[in-house]
């Protein structure tokens, strides 16, 4: 133990000289979270804008009660003049309702009066305006023709021989894991991005610098030199998940997501649980960074290997959110889903089911381990120790 506390000491005094590289590996776990909430606050705001709806509308003397319900339904309703066109294209307005002359006239004459409601889908802010200004005129719309069937003596029932009722089982927490569900790749990545730096430094970076011979050469096993190598960069990577954790919790307290039906804030409980679930995703990280960079003959491709592994968390992330899968238990017998999969019922509320929690512990941290082996046995190759 003696012999590993010293290379320990060795490696960690080494990686800490170079602070500028190492605030960089720490960058991402610190920031990514903060812009990404940036994000999701720019959308909410965008469908706030739209419940407070200000609509430009040419003609509007055309249809007067259409323009009274509208009105009715808290769209604040601007006379228009100018090129609609270009004043969307030029963001000065998100949708601008056109009413045709003839609108009055098809109206009373009880034939479709046509109106046309102007925007750029391509805008956000622009779809979720029109997307509005939509359904209130269809409804508008269903409102005129149930009255005229009246007049006409039928049951307006009649045309609508289905209702459909929409009963939505989903709790803010839940909906709050479907928004946050980039929130969690961010951090499953927070270990490969803390990591990634000592990980080549301590492999790839002392074969290039020529110091891992001398090392070597000193009455110490390839098991202690390597155990105080992954101890180094394993310490990296947890205090890069711990700051990616916690810039989480704090950016939710300071942005609102009200506007998209979600209001998620993490506990000091549920951080806990996450930081210490994401534990083991330190472990592996480390290892699979350090088997990379071993396998490097020079530091440039040592960092092409690890920007690559870098995106390995995104997939069981993915692959749950595109292809909506079903919660079974052999996900937590898999090596970074099983940590996705519980990351999602801590930020539901949901309670963790603990054979869950040690499922996906104990095969991450059994595969770390077995990398940490393979290692091992490759320090004692001449062939790895020399970049042949």
């Amino acid at each position: 133990m003696s012999r590993l506390k010293a290379v320990f000491k060795k490696e960690l005094k080494d990686s800490m000289r170079d602070r500028r590289a190492l605030m960089v590996a720490m960058l991402p776990a610190i920031f990514g979270p903060v812009l990404m909430m940036l994000l999701l606050s720019s959308a909410a705001d965008t469908v706030s804008e739209a419940d407070d709806l200000t609509l430009p509308v040419i003609g509007r003397e055309h249809a007067p009660d259409l323009v009274a319900y509208l009105e009715r339904n808290d769209i604040r309703i601007v006379d228009f003049e100018g090129d609609a066109k270009s004043e969307i294209q030029a963001k000065n307005v998100s949708a601008i309702l056109s009413i045709p002359e003839d609108y009055g006239e098809k109206f009373e004459g009880f034939q479709p009066a046509s109106v046309q409601l102007f925007g750029d889908e391509s805008l956000d802010k622009s779809k979720v305006a029109m997307r509005r200004a939509t359904r209130l005129i269809e409804a508008y719309g269903r409102n005129i023709g149930a009255f005229r069937l009246m007049l006409r003596g039928v049951n307006p029932t009649v045309a609508s021989p289905v209702q459909l009722e929409i009963r939505d089982f989903s709790t803010p927490s839940s909906r709050a894991a479907q928004v946050l569900a980039t929130m969690q790749m961010l951090m499953l990545m927070a270990a490969f991005f803390g990591g990634a730096g000592a990980a080549i430094d301590t492999t790839a970076g002392e074969r290039e610098r020529s110091s891992l011979e001398p090392l070597l050469m000193h009455p110490v096993s390839s098991l202690e030199i390597m155990g105080g190598k992954w101890i180094t960069v394993t310490i990296y990577a947890i205090l890069a998940t711990l700051l990616a954790v916690l810039s989480t919790a704090i950016t939710l307290e300071f942005v609102s997501l009200e506007a998209l039906g979600v209001d998620p804030k993490l506990t000091v409980g549920m951080q806990v649980a996450l930081f210490v679930m994401l534990i083991p995703m330190a472990f592996l990280a480390s290892s699979t960074q350090m088997l990379a960079s071993l396998f490097a003959k020079t530091f440039k491709e040592a960092q092409t290997y690890l920007g690559l592994l870098t995106l390995l968390p995104i997939i069981p992330v993915m692959f749950t959110m595109f292809r909506d899968v079903k919660t079974a238990a052999w996900m937590y017998w898999v090596p970074i889903m099983g940590q996705q999969q519980l990351m999602t019922s801590v930020m539901r509320g949901e309670d963790m089911a603990a054979i869950d929690f040690a499922a996906a512990a104990f095969v991450t941290a059994g595969l770390a381990l077995g990398f940490f082996a393979v290692l091992t046995r490759l320090l004692r190759s001449e062939r790895v120790v020399y970049g042949g």
